[in-house]
C-alpha cells in the first residue's frame, strides 16, 4: 500500500473467455477475475489520493486530517494485520464510494468548478465530508486489527459509516459534522456533538444508535472454514450510488435471511461445484430488497460494475430460489469483471449507432435492451438454466420437479435465443465472438434433454407469447410497407416485395408479463393457483384458463374482446396463444410470428379511411398469401 509499482496489463486468453462463458471456470480463472478487481479497487482509492493533493486546502476546510494521513494509519495496520486491510478496502461500498466521488470531481473539472465546492445539489455532502470516509477506512480497519486509535471522522446526516461494519448515529444533528471515534481492545466509542455511542466486545447487546452489518455463514451447518456473507442493509451507499438510511426491518428478518442464505450455500455446493464456487469467490454482501408485488414466487435482484462483490437481493420464498438467485448475481459479478479487462461489444454498430441504444429482443425482459444488457442477461440466466437442469435430476415427480423442468425448458430456449441475437448483432470484438460462441455451444449441448409433455408445453407457450407481445410492442412497420400491403389488401393481391420492419422502443406500453409467474404458479401450487382463478376475470382469467387446459374458454374471450376492441392488439396475442398448439390456424402462427405486421397494415387502412378489418381476418389473409415480407 506504501508505494507505487509499474501497472500490469491482463492478458485474456480465448481458455479464460470460454471458462467463463461455459461455466466451468475453476479457482485459477475466478483469482485472476479478483485479482483485476483488487487491483481496480486500489487505482480508484490511490486516485482520489492524489486528486486530493492538488485541491487546495480550503476546500477540504482543514476540519479532518488529511486524506493521506488515513492512508499511511491503514499502511502501518497493514503490518499488523493484513487480512484487516483487505476486507476494507475490497468492501463493494468503499468502491461505490470512490467512483462517485471520482465522477463528482470529474464533473466539477468539465464545469469549471474545481477548487471552489460549490455551487452544488443541497443533497450532495461538501468535498471534506467525502474525502473524509478515508478516515472512516482508516476508522474500520483499526476496529478490524485489533487497534488502539483515535479518530476523527465526517458524520452525513448524524451518522457515521465504518466498512463493513456498520452505521453508528445520529450523533449530531445538523447534514454535515466532524466526530470521533476511539477504538480498542474493549470497543468502540463514538462521540459527536449531540451523543455518545459506546459498544463493548463483552458480549453486551449493541446500542440502538448502532446499526450493523450482519455476518451470514454460508455453510450449514458453520465449520472452521465456512465463508462469511455480509448482510448489509446499513450502509448509505448500498443502492450503488444513493445515499441510503439504514433499513429498520432488517434486524427483524435476520434470522430468516441467515437460514435462507446459508441452505442456499449447502445446496449449491452439493449441487453445482462450480457455481458455489464463483458464488464464494467473487460475492462477499447481500443488500436486501423490498420483495416483488406482483409475483409473491419472484426474486428481485441487481448487481452494478460500481460494487463489485455486491449483490442486491429480496428475500427469495425457498432455498432452491435463493440459489438460483445467487448463481444468476454471480454470474453477473463474473462478467463485469471481465468486461473491466476486455471489451466484448463494440462501441458502434455498421450503422453508426451507439451500441447502447435499446433496441434487442431480451426473451425474460417486456422492454428492449442494449447490447450489454442483452449479453448480462444471456449470460446470467444461462446459469440460472444450468441451476434448474441440475436440481430438475434429483426431483422425480411433483410440483418440485415439475417446476424444475418448467424453468429449465423456458431458460433454455430463452438464452438460446439471446445468444443467436448476439451473434447476429455484428456488434461482438473478436472476444466477444469467442465468449459468445462457447456459451452458445453449452446452450446447444442442452438441446437434446428430454422435458415432460406439460411443462415444455407451458415453457413453449410463455416464450411465444412474450416474443409476439414484444415485437407487438417495438416494432413497427414503416410507412411505405404499410402502404404497400394496405393496397394489397384492397386490391386482394400481395406481391413478394420484402417490407422494412423498424425498431420504435415504446416503454409506455410495457406491463408486467403474467404468464410465466401463472404458470409457475400452475405447477409448484396449483392449489393457490385453483383459488386464484376463482376470483380472477378478465384477461387474467383467460390466461389461467389457457395454463388449466382449457383455451376454447380463452379463445372465446379474446374473440369477444377483439370484436368489442379492435384496437387492443395485445389482445390479437392473447387470441393467437390460446389456440390449440397442435392445430393452431394460420391466423394465429402469423400473429405469433409477425404481429407488428398485422397492427401495421391495420393502423394504415385505419388512417386512410377503410372499414376497419378484422384483425384476425387480416392476419389470416397475411398468412395464405403465400408472399415474403423479408
Amino acid at each position: 500500500m506504501t508505494g507505487a509499482s509499474p501497472l500490469k496489463a491482463y492478458d485474456v486468453p480465448a481458455s479464460l473467455l470460454e471458462a467463463i462463458a461455459s461455466g466451468t471456470s475453476d479457482t485459477a480463472e475466478l483469482e485472476r477475475l479478483r485479482s483485476a478487481e483488487r487491483s481496480m479497487q486500489m487505482l480508484l482509492l490511490r486516485s482520489l489520493l492524489e486528486q486530493a493533493e492538488q485541491l487546495p486546502p480550503d476546500v477540504l476546510h482543514g476540519r479532518l486530517q488529511a486524506p493521506a494521513g488515513a492512508w499511511l494509519m491503514m499502511a502501518e495496520a497493514q503490518k499488523q494485520s493484513p487480512s484487516a486491510v483487505e476486507t476494507i478496502v475490497s468492501d463493494p461500498f468503499v468502491r461505490t464510494w470512490a467512483a462517485r466521488l471520482l465522477r463528482r470531481l470529474e464533473e466539477n473539472r468539465q464545469a469549471y468548478r474545481v477548487g471552489n465546492d460549490g455551487p452544488r445539489d443541497a443533497a450532495e455532502p461538501p468535498l471534506w465530508v467525502d474525502f473524509g470516509q478515508f478516515h472512516c477506512l482508516a476508522a474500520a480497519v483499526a476496529v478490524r486489527a485489533g487497534i488502539t486509535a483515535v479518530v476523527r471522522l465526517p458524520t452525513s446526516r448524524g451518522r457515521v459509516w465504518l466498512p463493513t461494519l456498520g452505521v453508528a448515529g445520529p450523533l449530531d444533528a445538523g447534514p454535515w459534522g466532524i466526530s470521533e471515534v476511539q477504538c480498542s481492545a474493549d470497543g468502540i466509542v463514538f462521540r459527536g456533538s449531540k451523543a455518545t455511542v459506546e459498544m463493548t466486545w463483552h458480549g453486551a447487546a449493541p446500542p440502538p444508535q448502532w446499526q450493523p452489518v450482519i455476518e451470514v455463514p454460508i455453510k450449514s451447518p458453520p465449520s472452521e472454514d465456512a465463508g462469511v456473507l455480509r448482510l448489509d442493509a446499513v450502509t448509505p451507499c448500498r443502492d450503488f450510488g444513493s445515499v441510503l438510511l439504514p433499513a429498520a426491518s432488517a434486524a427483524e428478518t435476520a434470522d430468516t435471511w441467515r437460514t435462507r442464505l446459508a441452505d442456499a450455500s449447502e445446496l449449491l455446493e452439493r449441487q453445482l461445484p462450480k457455481a458455489h464456487k464463483a458464488f464464494t469467490a467473487l460475492v462477499t454482501t447481500v443488500v436486501p430488497l423490498p420483495s416483488p408485488s406482483t409475483d409473491p414466487m419472484a426474486v428481485a435482484s441487481a448487481s452494478s460494475p460500481d460494487a463489485f462483490g455486491a449483490m442486491a437481493l429480496s428475500l427469495p420464498p425457498d432455498r432452491a430460489q435463493a440459489a438460483a438467485a445467487l448463481t444468476h448475481e454471480a454470474r453477473h459479478q463474473q462478467l463485469n469483471a471481465l468486461l473491466a479487462l476486455v471489451p466484448l461489444v463494440t462501441d458502434l454498430d455498421g450503422d453508426g449507432l451507439q451500441q447502447d441504444a435499446p433496441v434487442h429482443y431480451a426473451p425474460w425482459r417486456s422492454d428492449p435492451r442494449p447490447i450489454l444488457g442483452l449479453l448480462h442477461g444471456t449470460f446470467a440466466f444461462a446459469g440460472v438454466a444450468d441451476f434448474w437442469r441440475t436440481i430438475r435430476r434429483g426431483a422425480t415427480e411433483g410440483p418440485e420437479a415439475a417446476r424444475a423442468h418448467f424453468e429449465f425448458a423456458l431458460l433454455r430456449e430463452q438464452v438460446r435465443e439471446g445468444a443467436r441475437t448476439l451473434a447476429a448483432t455484428r456488434r461482438l470484438t473478436p472476444p466477444g465472438e469467442t465468449f459468445v460462441a462457447a456459451l452458445t455451444r453449452t446452450v446447444d449441448g442442452w438441446l437434446g434433454e428430454e422435458v415432460p409433455g406439460l411443462p415444455a408445453a407451458l415453457a413453449r407457450q410463455v416464450c411465444t407469447g412474450r416474443r409476439a407481445m414484444w415485437r407487438m410492442r417495438h416494432l413497427v412497420l414503416d410507412d411505405a410497407g404499410s402502404r404497400l400491403l394496405a393496397d394489397a389488401w384492397r386490391s386482394g393481391v400481395v406481391g413478394s416485395q420484402p417490407v422494412r420492419v423498424l425498431p420504435r422502443p415504446r416503454p409506455e406500453l410495457v406491463r408486467p408479463d403474467a404468464r410465466g409467474a401463472l404458470s409457475r404458479l400452475f405447477l409448484s401450487r396449483p392449489d393457490e393457483f385453483t383459488a386464484y382463478r376463482r376470483a380472477a376475470r378478465g384477461e387474467t382469467a383467460a390466461q389461467m384458463a389457457v395454463i388449466a387446459g382449457e383455451p376454447a374458454e380463452a379463445e372465446r374471450w379474446f374473440r369477444r374482446r377483439i370484436a368489442q376492441r379492435p384496437e387492443e392488439t395485445e389482445a390479437w396475442v392473447g387470441w393467437a396463444t390460446a389456440t390449440e398448439e397442435h392445430d393452431r390456424p394460420p391466423a394465429a402462427r402469423f400473429l405469433l410470428e409477425r404481429p407488428e405486421l398485422v397492427a401495421g397494415v391495420h393502423r394504415a387502412l385505419e388512417t386512410s379511411g377503410d372499414d376497419s378489418p378484422d384483425p384476425l381476418a387480416l392476419a389470416g389473409w397475411l398468412a395464405e398469401s403465400g408472399a415474403r415480407f423479408g
